[in-house]
């Protein structure tokens, strides 16, 4: 029992700062300016749901799917990298321009189905990062005892429930958290995060190439 108590704040500890659900909420904020709020919150229920199942998955077999592939993780900060400074230029190029050939804005609420995973879910909600931390937090779970294997990945799945729930709720009400900064203010806090973004994604490239150099 004491396993699955401890297991629990460690892993939601450990998934909380890389999710970022405050900071990637205004990328939210982004793709669901022209949409209506009843379609805006069913969208952050549904990027919520992704990324508990998502991360359960990665959880649990993830380090199996990546051997019987012959992936290593630096690759996937590599390649995961690549895709988050692609969308971070996007998203860059889209708030100064409003033009650009990358992921666009929804519409409607079926152009924000079609956008539920890719991008909002992975990368810009549960990355690369999130990812490798995920099998970190699983290899961390698995012990020579069967139990406290089970009770440790089980106080992890609960850790991930929670910060599914979080981040549910910031982009529910990301709207409502940028209120007050008024039309210029948002569109200063957007590009400073497409910015961050962009950055985000280079450094998780760097860490995936000193890996291989190392």
């Amino acid at each position: 029992m004491f396993e699955l108590i401890q297991a629990i704040p460690f892993s939601f500890a450990a998934l909380f700062p890389v999710l970022n659900p405050l900071g990637s909420a205004i990328i939210f904020l982004t793709f669901t300016q022209s949409l209506a709020e009843p379609a805006v919150h069913k969208l952050a229920l549904k990027v919520a749901i992704n990324t508990f199942v998502l991360l359960v998955v990665v959880l649990l077999t993830g380090s199996w799917i990546l051997r019987f592939f012959g992936i290593t993780i630096p690759i996937v900060q590599i390649s995961g990298g690549l895709v988050v400074a692609y969308i971070g230029w996007t998203l860059l190029n889209q708030s100064s321009s409003g033009n650009s050939s990358g992921p666009s804005a929804a519409k409607n609420e079926q152009q924000a189905n079609d956008l539920a995973f890719f991008p909002l879910t992975m990368p810009i909600t549960a990355g690369p990062g999130c990812i490798a931390v995920t099998l970190t937090v699983g290899a961390h779970e698995i012990t020579h005892n069967l139990a406290s294997t089970l009770l440790g990945l089980l106080g992890a799945i609960i850790g991930i429930v929670l910060a599914a729930i979080s981040v549910f709720f910031c982009y529910r009400y990301a709207d409502r958290l940028t209120s007050k900064l008024g039309g210029a203010g948002k569109q200063v806090i957007m590009r400073l995060s497409a910015f961050i973004n962009l950055c985000i994604g280079i450094e998780i490239i760097w860490h995936g190439v000193q890996a291989l150099l190392g």
